[in-house]
């Protein structure tokens, strides 16, 4: 070919390449923001260094999978966003990252809303985003859309009603959130609803339903993160991956409160025997529960009884029936076909494993939490109990009538091993009691996990002290 001819074309492809990518526009007072709504694909927005206040991003219009509309803070952690300051992403295809929400407060709605697809949110701060009285309810972070990505993030203080993160109940999928750091949010009792996080879809109402949330919850660490004091993160939907993330001193536990086919695997709770910091609890069928380490809490892992509600076994029962709206109308969904394998639970204050006790016959007759877990395997667990006592309860069923219409199918107990720990019940086989170790050190078990630190997780530009 010709070489004046092949220059000519590579000029040309290069030409046409950087026309693709858009347009690049410095923001530098709030005049300008009107940008925004002239936005094409490929554009980026570089917002000056200061403090803006009272700024409201509705991002309307977005950009495609090779050429995404970029928001972004010129230096980031500089750019300081206050008063009733939001971001709303509306559009598909958006990356905003490297600003910092501190100190200012919403009436409603979500300081960051992810009302579309394909967003990418990182580098992020909310600090003490709070209204003056709690009762004044919105979420920090509302995922509301699908294919969303929330990263390397930092969220701190959050006070007020509403939980930190919510993945919405409707049309919103396969969400992630990752590499995030959940640091001292005061504990207010009695206050539900307040969850660090809280995932819904598919399975929240309906215990049948074959669709879920999809949401990988990954990487992420919890430090002093309170909230409601009940549910730290609170699965309520199906389909969903809660993997290698670390929990603090959080008071509160990791809850699938009712959802199927959820993977909790690879986690590390450390309670360091804080009052009301608790391990892992679960409700629905097919949940898989896997290599994770749960150390001096109240308690280590719990299989809930659920609650049988097809038919009033009493004239006392009272039907959660939610205004006659939900077709899944029991309280606690029943634990089936449930997988717990190769975990290590150390040093807990109460059982380290728990079938079934909790929330047996709890306000019975007016509710009927009368279904003990059944068709669950569980199978080469660890369990370090220096102080001794009971590892592993359960529940004495009660077969008088109304209860004896009631039959289950048996768990699946084996390979399991107690040092120093009791199996209370004769009938659960399948734990080797042993003398606990002389020689045993605490840590030397941890090596084997990877706990996260304030350092490994966050915005790379915040000052973690």
């Amino acid at each position: 070919m010709n070489p004046f001819v092949l220059k000519f074309l590579l000029l040309s492809c290069l030409g046409l390449s950087l026309g693709c990518m858009g347009e690049t526009y410095t923001v530098s007072d709030r005049t300008q923001l009107a940008a925004l709504d002239r936005a094409q694909p490929g554009d980026v927005f570089l917002l000056k260094s200061g403090v803006w206040k009272d700024v409201h991003f509705n991002i309307n219009h977005g950009g495609t999978a090779s050429q995404i509309v970029t928001l972004k803070a010129e230096r980031p952690g500089q750019v300081m966003l206050t008063g009733s300051s939001f971001l709303a992403i509306n559009a598909p295809y958006v990356s905003v990252e490297g600003f910092l929400f501190k100190d200012g407060s919403i009436n409603k709605g979500a300081v960051i809303a992810m009302n579309s697809d394909h967003a990418v949110v990182s580098q992020m701060a909310v600090i003490d985003y709070n209204p003056q009285g709690m009762s004044t309810q919105y979420p920090w972070v509302v995922f509301n859309g699908s294919y969303n990505q929330l990263s390397s993030s930092y969220f701190k203080g959050k006070s007020n009603a509403g939980a930190v993160v919510i993945n919405a109940e409707f049309n919103s999928r396969h969400n992630t959130l990752t590499n995030s750091f959940f640091q001292d949010m005061p504990l207010k009792a009695h206050s539900n609803g307040r969850e660090i996080i809280k995932i819904l879809g598919g399975g929240h109402v309906d215990a049948q339903s074959p669709d879920g949330a999809y949401f990988t919850l990954e990487g992420n660490l919890f430090d002093h993160a309170d909230g409601e004091g009940v549910e730290i993160i609170s699965i309520k939907s199906n389909h969903n991956w809660i993997q290698n993330n670390t929990i603090v001193q959080s008071v509160g536990s990791l809850n699938v409160r009712r959802g199927s086919d959820n993977s909790v695997k690879n986690n590390v709770i450390l309670c360091q025997d804080r009052k009301d910091a608790q391990g892992i609890r679960m409700s629905g069928a097919r949940n898989w529960i896997e290599a994770n380490y749960v150390s001096h809490c109240e308690y280590g892992v719990t299989l809930s009884s659920g609650e049988y509600w097809e038919q009033a076994l009493t004239p006392h029962y009272k039907i959660n029936d939610r205004g006659n709206t939900a077709p899944n109308k029991a309280r606690y969904p029943q634990n089936q076909w449930v997988t717990i394998f190769n975990n290590v639970l150390v040093s807990n204050k109460g059982a380290d494993l728990d079938v079934g006790s909790r929330e047996y016959k709890k306000h019975w007759p007016a509710h009927q939490n009368v279904l003990i877990p059944e068709s669950c395997t569980v199978s080469h667990n660890t369990v370090y109990r220096p102080q001794g006592g009971a590892s592993v309860i359960g529940v004495s069923v009660d077969t008088q009538a109304p209860l004896d219409q009631l039959h289950f199918e048996p768990n699946v107990f084996e390979g399991n091993v107690l040092l120093g720990g009791r199996n209370t019940l004769a009938s659960m086989t399948g734990f080797e009691e042993r003398p606990f170790p002389k020689d045993w050190l605490e840590h030397e078990v941890l090596n084997g996990f990877k706990p996260l630190k304030a350092s490994d997780v966050g915005p790379d530009w915040l000052n973690r002290q």
